[in-house]
């Protein structure tokens, strides 16, 4: 039988998969995070408590995570606020 936190962390995984396949930066940023929520519930869920390792890994990803979501959400301020893009497909490279 499937727990209710397996039930959470893959419904947590596929609205992350479903907002990675966006065109808007936002939500393509948020669909990132939202996966890399759902892997370190898993790897949290996956281990015994007693072990440090885990725990360790977890931390290090969360400190990793919030660095690339403040870099992805610099980034699309910039392209919405000078070039007013808010797709991902019309970011052009300047010639």
């Amino acid at each position: 039988m499937i727990s209710a936190g397996s039930l959470l962390i893959a419904i947590i995984f596929a609205a992350g998969v479903w907002l990675l396949f966006s065109r808007q930066w936002l939500r393509t940023i948020m669909g990132i995070l939202m996966l890399s929520h759902a892997i370190n519930l898993f790897i949290l869920s996956s281990g015994p408590m007693k072990d440090p390792l885990p725990q360790a890994l977890i931390l290090t990803a969360i400190v990793i995570g919030l660095a690339i979501q403040t870099v992805l959400l610099v980034l699309a301020y910039f392209a919405k606020r000078y070039q007013n893009i808010n797709d991902i497909n019309n970011l052009k490279e300047k010639e």
